[in-house]
């Protein structure tokens, strides 16, 4: 599968279709090729990829204060996303004696976040971090990752996102009316997605129209460039 650009409506409208028969949650991440493989931090900076290729640069988002509930707009820039580290490895082993336990992990995969997805938040984290966490033991005695300690598991969790600082996207806000701190998190695969989504819809409203219109085919329609697509969408509204 390959990323399509700005142009390439025909190309957007396979990819919606194919990201359209997985489960909702899974729609985002299937935009990339490989994307289980990818290390978060990787999957974010190639989401960011895509939306800079398909949609632009800029991102403008909304965010409510939990405080008093208040609409915060702010907006994002994909390149700072894209740039925001040196990618980590999916493949590197990282060791750590912690609590008195000696834990080899790997850095958690966009698969891993897939498989815990229907998990509930504490039983999803542990799922996840077990995962990833491919030898333990405690005075010389292995250990199942299940058996780990919460303690173990969260400072795990800490070294992770030191190693692969991307992998969580926030940006700090404060409430235009009542000034109280937040941090807002972006889930840049659902933002892709619903661009995506709201792309396609029109691009198939453009299909209907004017394949009621003058008799033409989609892909007649997606041949067009968008400027003469749009003049001739305006032209059979007001036949």
């Amino acid at each position: 599968m390959h990323i399509p650009h700005a142009s390439d409506d025909q190309a957007l409208l396979a990819l919606w279709e194919q990201a359209l028969a997985l489960p909702a949650a899974h729609r985002g991440e299937a935009l990339l090729p490989d994307a289980a493989a990818c290390t978060l931090g990787e999957r974010n900076a190639r989401l960011a990829r895509l939306h800079a290729q398909t949609f632009g640069v800029g991102i403008d988002l909304l965010s409510h204060c939990p405080a008093c509930g208040a609409g915060a707009q702010f907006s994002g820039d994909c390149e700072q996303l894209m740039q925001g580290g040196a990618l980590a490895d999916a493949s590197v082993v990282h060791q750590a004696l912690l609590f008195g336990h000696e834990v080899e992990f790997r850095l958690p995969r966009s698969g891993d976040v897939a498989a815990a997805s229907a998990e509930k938040d504490e039983v999803f984290a542990r799922r996840l971090m077990e995962a990833c966490v491919l030898r333990c033991s405690r005075d010389g005695q292995a250990l199942a990752p299940s058996e780990l300690p919460l303690a173990v598991l969260d400072a795990v969790s800490q070294r992770m996102e030191v190693l692969d600082p991307t992998a969580s996207i926030s940006f700090a806000l404060s409430c235009p009316h009542c000034a109280a701190p937040w941090e807002a998190r972006l889930d840049l695969a659902q933002l892709v997605w619903q661009k995506l989504q709201a792309r396609v819809e029109g691009l198939l409203l453009d299909v209907d129209t004017l394949a009621r219109r003058y008799g033409w085919s989609e892909h007649e329609v997606l041949s067009l460039s968008r400027t003469r697509r749009a003049a001739y969408v305006q032209l059979a509204s007001t036949a």
